[in-house]
């Protein structure tokens, strides 16, 4: 059964237990935005004050750098706050492109008819699996529906303002037991 896009199946009494409505949840990743961003400043502070420091021994201390081994400690000090400031700027463009990345709307929609991720519709009979799939790096788990066909559908488990048991009690309510929300990558 293949239902047209913008065409809903969904139904409702007027009963809150007709359906779990989940709209997307962005302030999880915002904060993460935030918390990189705010790593990555205080990444080249700490840089700006290291280059700083060395700069003043060398112009206080300039006798001192005759030989290789103060110039590769220096080296050494210098490449390993690069590092730690440039692992922050990949974290901190990574979370800018989840942010721009986030969807609007309905995330996710359990009901009686079947299911409805990202504003693709997936009816009971022709699903295959549900299921939570552990994150690439920097990006936490993913609820995933699988449909008979092979395809996937997608949206980040920290997009959804819900814990992870309910999505499965749900999903084995309104499926009537034929599905439940395979949790196991959340215990690894």
């Amino acid at each position: 059964m293949s239902i047209e896009p913008g065409v809903r199946p969904w139904f409702t009494t007027g009963s809150p237990y007709e359906e779990l409505v989940l709209p997307y949840y962005p302030s999880a990743a915002l904060q993460r935005l935030r918390n990189r961003r705010r790593r990555f400043i205080s990444r080249i502070v700490s840089l700006v004050i290291t280059l700083g420091i060395m700069i003043a021994i060398y112009v206080w201390q300039p006798a001192q750098f005759v030989g290789v081994s103060l110039w590769l400690v220096y080296g050494i000090v210098l490449a390993i706050s690069l590092g730690f400031a440039v692992f922050a700027l990949i974290g901190w463009l990574q979370a800018r492109r989840i942010v721009a990345g986030l969807g609007q709307g309905i995330a996710l929609r359990l009901g009686r008819p079947g299911v409805e991720i990202g504003g693709a519709y997936v009816p009971w009979a022709e699903l295959s699996s549900l299921t939570v799939r552990k994150g690439k790096l920097g990006h936490g788990p993913q609820f995933t529906v699988t449909r008979g066909d092979g395809q996937r559908l997608a949206v980040p488990l920290d997009q959804l303002d819900v814990f992870p048991a309910t999505l499965d009690s749900t999903a084995r309510a309104y499926s009537g037991g034929r599905f439940g929300v395979d949790l196991t990558a959340l215990g690894n």
